[in-house]
């Protein structure tokens, strides 16, 4: 006798949204999972556990989905961005939400950036704040990454102004050859035309010494201020309190090395590092 379908509950959320419609569109075109995973190029079982939301889709799956189920109409592609950000945390939910709308990033950072992370280095830094966590449960942390990296890679990217604490680059995660493939990636996006970055040595106070910062500035909106610390995070959309954070923003590019000296210091840093 064959195995029952799963109960679905597509209103629950994104995810299940999402996973409800994979259903409905390979059952329209006559598909099972394991056929529909065979096109896709994923397990039977993993496109099972997406249909029925117990897994986050992976970043690489909704353009395979619009390719094998071309009925959808580009549904999955166009929608993933809302099951990415439903997969986030409540207190930074509204955050992802203006990320990929902000034309330019202003962020100070005791931490590589999460849109600049590499894979070997995102997914080790994740293991540190999970160390119960599963492979799953990492891999599926790191593919939400990667989904927000992709506005990095569009037709028209952010502009991004980071301010690294040194701590950042000297903190060894991983190992030393995946923190010296992570810093050249630092230089290569540094050298390119849609960003600058500067380094804060540990020497030089500030008054952002409690956590992140970041600001977003949009074409047609106010900019806001999102202050994050290791477990919660802040959004500041009142003008003068956003004030007070760009003045505090200032303050930092101020004291940092210049964009020339921290490259310069950048490559000094990944030499340390063995092949």
């Amino acid at each position: 006798m064959p195995a029952q379908p799963r109960d679905l509950t597509p209103y629950q959320s994104p995810r299940h949204f999402f996973g409800s419609e994979i259903r409905h569109h390979r059952t329209c075109a006559g598909l099972s999972i394991a056929d529909l995973g065979e096109q896709v190029r994923y397990s039977k079982s993993h496109m099972a556990n997406i249909e029925a939301a117990h897994r986050t889709p992976p970043p690489d799956l909704p353009p395979l989905l619009d390719t094998a189920l071309p009925a959808a109409a580009g549904f999955f592609t166009r929608f993933y961005p809302l099951v990415s950000n439903d997969s986030f945390p409540d207190w930074s939910r509204r955050y992802m939400t203006l990320e990929p709308l902000a034309n330019t990033h202003l962020k100070y950072s005791l931490s590589i950036p999460g849109l600049w992370q590499t894979e070997n280095y995102g997914r080790a830094f994740l293991r540190l704040g999970r160390p119960r966590a599963s492979e799953q449960e990492i891999q599926e942390h790191w593919n939400r990454r990667q989904a927000r990296q992709q506005i990095l890679l569009g037709p028209t990217p952010p502009f991004m102004w980071v301010v690294l604490d040194e701590t950042a680059i000297r903190r060894i995660v991983g190992d030393p050859v995946i923190t010296r493939e992570q810093i050249r990636h630092v230089i290569n996006i540094a050298q390119g035309t849609n960003a600058v970055v500067q380094i804060l040595p540990i020497d030089r106070p500030h008054g952002a010494m409690g956590g992140s910062l970041t600001l977003l500035h949009f074409d047609d909106a106010p900019r806001v201020a999102y202050l994050e610390g290791v477990k919660s995070g802040q959004l500041i959309e009142a003008p003068q309190q956003v004030t007070d954070m760009a003045l505090i923003y200032d303050t930092l590019r101020a004291v940092a090395l210049t964009p020339d000296e921290s490259l310069a210091w950048l490559h000094r840093a990944s030499e340390e590092h063995p092949e």
